[in-house]
């Protein structure tokens, strides 16, 4: 028994070793997954629910296409162009879309857990209602990003550009906006339970009914940011700025 789980180990392995160029140049016509398709344009396509699993999309245009429904896990799409894309309801788990071009892409009900949008440019990109849990949007470009009422559990906003993000009603504990610029988000009723804001910029920001608890605020700036009902308890170096706009807050109530 113990010399068939190493085989199954060592199958899995090899399996994940394989490289882009040993997978099978796919059909443009009829794309498949597990394929090579970086030869493809799919830009304005009607791909609603297609399975490109596994497959290597990197650098493909897919601009204005939809993809209702579709299947991208494992899928790398390094610096694809998927610009005013409409992925809603997609599982894109496990997938790399780092420095792609996602300029108000719509993802919204998708599943994009465990996935990289590292330097992605999402300027405008809609994640409503998403479940990315665990993703790394380090550096990313976010400015007028929309994830309203989504599960972003331990996931990675380091160093992103959030100006105006939308965050209201979303999940984000145990998250890392460490160096984050979020000026003058709609952040009302998120949870930053645990969440790392050291260094973040949050001037400006509606925090109204917000959690804070046992979040990192070592240098984070909370100027002119709205307090309502927000919740600070058990906060980490809290700068002092902050201390003194929630004694304020407390004295007129």
């Amino acid at each position: 028994m113990e010399r068939f789980y190493l085989a199954l180990f060592l199958a899995v392995s090899l399996i994940q070793l394989v490289s882009a160029d040993e997978l099978v140049q796919g059909d443009c016509a009829v794309p498949l997954p597990a394929t090579d398709l970086r030869h493809c344009s799919f830009a304005g396509k009607q791909l609603e629910g297609i399975d490109l699993q596994g497959a290597m999309l990197d650098g493909v245009d897919f601009s204005n296409a939809k993809m209702v429904g579709c299947n991208l896990t494992h899928a790398s799409l390094r610096k694809a162009d998927l610009k005013w894309a409409m992925l809603t309801d997609c599982q894109v788990t496990y997938a790399d879309l780092s420095e792609a071009d996602l300029f108000h892409t719509t993802f919204d009900g998708s599943t994009l857990s465990h996935s990289r949008f590292v330097k992605a440019n999402m300027f405008g990109a809609n994640l409503n209602e998403v479940i990315a849990q665990e993703a790394d949007f380090t550096e990313a470009y976010m400015k007028d990003v929309a994830l309203e009422e989504s599960n972003l559990n331990r996931s990675k906003f380091v160093g992103c550009f959030m100006q105006r993000a939308v965050l209201i009603g979303s999940k984000l504990r145990d998250t890392s906006f460490y160096n984050a610029v979020l000026t003058g988000g709609a952040l009302e009723q998120a949870d930053f339970t645990r969440a790392n804001l050291t260094h973040a910029l949050l001037n400006g920001a509606r925090l109204d009914q917000a959690l804070f608890i046992e979040a990192k605020l070592q240098g984070a700036r909370f100027t002119n940011a709205v307090l309502h009902d927000t919740d600070f308890s058990y906060a980490k170096e809290m700068p002092e700025h902050l201390s003194r706009m929630i004694e304020q807050q407390v004295i007129r109530h």
